[in-house]
């Protein structure tokens, strides 16, 4: 039955990707998109919920516009070890910069923009081959980002990231579901560099 239901949510996500591509090019996303745009660099606490172990994470996130009415999404966190420093063997790196563009009957939603390039033809994720499906929503000064995937045993994962502007830069604040169970906490402080 998880992986019907899974099936099912990740098939409708695709759908909506697939309508909201056709479809991209929103009138006034700019402006909306246009508030985040900075550097922030700052730090957050983790719980691994399943171990209750708590990570410090270093957190580096860059938003700038792509395209007319796109924005790209970069971050670095860096997972310090165990003891909370920045050299040992455990330590974990991880570089994602992502491109999005705006729904056209869907006001501040914008889709992760296909892949493609002059001689490889733009493709959507697909769930069932292990992509994952991302969207991104804006309301205020809160920019969240989705991303919903079919799990190695069937299930659904969700990653639910919140960037929330602040008087000095954002707070971040992001959650890892698999199936309905919370695995991952996660919520920092950045401050807005340029």
């Amino acid at each position: 039955m998880k992986l019907l239901h899974a099936t099912r949510t990740l098939l409708a996500a695709a759908a909506f990707l697939a309508a909201g591509t056709m479809l991209a090019g929103g009138a006034h996303a700019d402006e909306v998109v246009e508030k985040f745009f900075g550097n922030y660099v700052g730090a957050g606490n983790a719980v691994i919920l399943d171990s209750d172990r708590r990570e410090i994470r270093d957190l580096d996130v860059t938003v700038e516009r792509f395209k007319n009415e796109g924005f790209t999404l970069k971050w670095i966190t860096v997972i310090r070890d165990e003891n909370g420093g920045r050299t040992g063997a455990d330590v974990k790196r991880r570089e994602v910069e992502e491109n999005f563009i705006p729904v056209e009957d869907k006001e501040n939603v914008f889709i992760l923009s296909p892949e493609g390039g002059l001689f490889q033809k733009s493709e959507l994720p697909n769930p069932l081959r292990g992509d994952a499906v991302r969207w991104a929503a804006i309301e205020d000064n809160a920019m969240t980002v989705y991303s919903l995937a079919i799990n190695e045993h069937g299930g659904s994962e969700l990653q639910v990231y919140r960037r929330s502007l602040t008087d000095k830069g954002m707070s971040i604040s992001f959650m890892r579901l698999q199936d309905e169970d919370v695995k991952v906490r996660m919520s920092g402080e950045l401050v807005r560099t340029k």
